[in-house]
């Protein structure tokens, strides 16, 4: 196989990534923008709502070709030598790995994947049992309790973390 196929691949997998969060990047910065300095929280134009996701995906799509292009570059300039660089395919192999390891560590991170914060368990607690709003008291307290408000604000109900089970 020619070194320009190949060099496509090799920056083409960890491009694919990366132009994945470059694309969120641009995508949260653009509708931030939006909202603070043209539209607020006033109702937004159909034209926003539609142009928003086609500016994510066009994104992604332009950085995507982007890496594969300077990969198919690369590899054609690099035929001369038959041989691939074992050390461009572990370099590209590290660059498909590390996006990948930081989306599942952010996601770690804000609790999407793997246990529930306490806050999320004491929610979904208050939410089942039928009240309004939960809290829980400041941690520097050293108080581990889950508390839930009825529709006033006023404290209903204080049970600690611990005896509260998962619903999963």
């Amino acid at each position: 196989m020619k070194n320009r196929y190949i060099y496509s691949f090799l920056f083409g997998a960890p491009g694919f990534f990366i132009s994945l969060i470059l694309s969120f990047i641009i995508f949260g910065a653009t509708t931030g923008f939006l909202w603070i300095y043209v539209f607020g929280d006033n109702p937004w134009p159909l034209s926003a709502e539609k142009g928003l996701p086609l500016l994510f995906v066009l994104t992604f799509l332009v950085l995507w070709i982007a890496f594969i292009t300077v990969g198919f570059i690369t590899g054609k300039n690099l035929e001369e030598n038959s041989d691939v660089n074992k050390k461009h395919i572990m370099f590209s192999v590290g660059l498909t790995i590390a996006p990948i390891f930081l989306i599942v560590l952010h996601q770690l991170s804000v609790g999407n994947i793997g246990p529930k914060s306490d806050n999320m368990l004491c929610s979904d607690f208050c939410s089942q049992n039928g009240y309004s709003a939960s809290g829980m008291p400041p941690k520097n307290s050293g108080e581990r309790s889950c508390i839930c408000f009825d529709d006033s604000g006023n404290e209903i109900m204080r049970v600690p973390i611990e005896s509260i089970v998962p619903s999963e």
